[in-house]
């Protein structure tokens, strides 16, 4: 019976989306969004635990790029620790089971993972929205029609600058640039469903970059999602990453049918920033297991191979940090006097990955 409420609420939420979107805009259609994710969505998750949520699973945090901005750059390597196949499969049944939405398998780099496909087609069949970020490299024809077979619901490919010496000397590997387009020019030409990803900084707002990727963009007839950037991982200590006011009324006059700030939801102008792990919109397991409100906040409140993953989120939901942030309207990494606040537990955290990391070199 559960899964057939689930099934059947899934579908309802997805066509009344669709139907939704006209009325983003307006600003009593925006008050009851906002009352839904802060009072309905916890009395609808009383019967349907997971309903409408999105999990963002690392299945690796293994990369061919040395990324100068990675945000899971402080998380180490180490494949025998990472979840195994079977473990993913089981964790994507459960999901599916309590009713969320959508699964978004990251990284790392997700197409190093033999299995990719493989937890696709599980995810479908489970009635998940299925998508994949990835850095292109091995997003050649045979992989794109494989992912397309098990079902993918979207690609994004991370392409970091219009020059292509530029966005290879930030990844740290020949050759990237042109690998990512190609595999959008793929997705294209087998009609896989594919967006180019970027992130908007202070440096690419001001000298034009981001408007010469949107263009790009464009003219490949590919769809963009921007990402603002963080304080967090390999930026953790970089001064001025958060985008100021005046960053941010650049970016949103970029935004368009075709260039949507995270979700569509966020284009209007008129609707705040709200980080969809503190709505309680999504959640992150790391490659190892732990349960995060985010990949890029490395806070752990369990393992599934511990404990199931509802009871985790239960316990994450009541915590001091998703109390007293229930009105910020901003991803926290960006935010000093929460680093301040939450500094320990996380720099506790990097260090036992850190320590984690070094034992196993040994």
């Amino acid at each position: 019976m559960l899964n057939a409420l689930v099934n059947n609420t899934n579908e309802l939420g997805f066509k009344l989306r669709a139907r939704l979107r006209p009325y983003y805009k307006n600003p009593a259609f925006i008050f009851l969004v906002r009352m839904y994710f802060r009072y309905v969505l916890g009395i609808i998750r009383k019967f349907v635990p997971l309903y409408g949520i999105s999990a963002i699973v690392s299945i690796t945090y293994r990369c061919q790029c040395t990324c100068v901005h990675c945000g899971a750059g402080l998380f180490r390597q180490n494949k025998d620790e990472e979840l195994k196949p079977e473990e993913i499969l089981s964790l994507i049944d459960e999901i599916g089971r309590l009713g969320a939405a959508a699964i978004h398998f990251f990284g790392g780099e997700p197409l190093l993972v033999p299995e990719l496909p493989q937890y696709v087609k599980r995810a479908k069949a489970k009635r998940l929205l299925a998508s994949v970020d990835t850095n292109g490299l091995l997003l050649d024809e045979k992989k794109a029609l494989e992912l397309k077979e098990a079902g993918i619901d979207i690609i994004r490919v991370s392409i970091d600058s219009p020059s292509p010496e530029e966005h290879d000397r930030l990844r740290g590997v020949p050759g990237v640039f042109e690998k990512g387009i190609e595999g959008l020019k793929l997705c294209k030409k087998h009609g896989i469903n594919c967006a180019m990803s970027l992130v908007a900084t202070a440096e690419n707002l001001k000298n034009g970059d981001l408007e010469k990727l949107i263009a790009f963009s464009r003219s490949m007839g590919v769809r963009v999602r921007i990402l603002a950037s963080i304080a967090t991982g390999k930026w953790l200590e970089k001064k001025n990453t958060a985008l100021d006011k005046a960053g941010i009324e650049k970016l949103r006059s970029l935004l368009n049918e075709d260039v949507c700030w995270e979700t569509e939801f966020l284009n209007s102008s008129v609707i705040p920033f709200w980080c969809n792990s503190l709505i309680r919109n999504k959640f992150d397991v790391s490659a190892y297991g732990d349960v995060q409100a985010c990949c890029y906040l490395p806070i752990t409140y369990g393992n599934i191979r511990k404990e199931p993953v509802a009871a985790i989120l239960k316990k994450m939901w009541k915590s001091e940090l998703f109390e007293s942030r229930r009105e910020h309207y901003d991803c926290p990494m960006n935010d000093p006097a929460f680093r301040t606040t939450y500094g320990n537990l996380m720099k506790s955290e990097i260090n036992k990955q850190s320590a984690a990391a070094s034992s196993c070199r040994k």
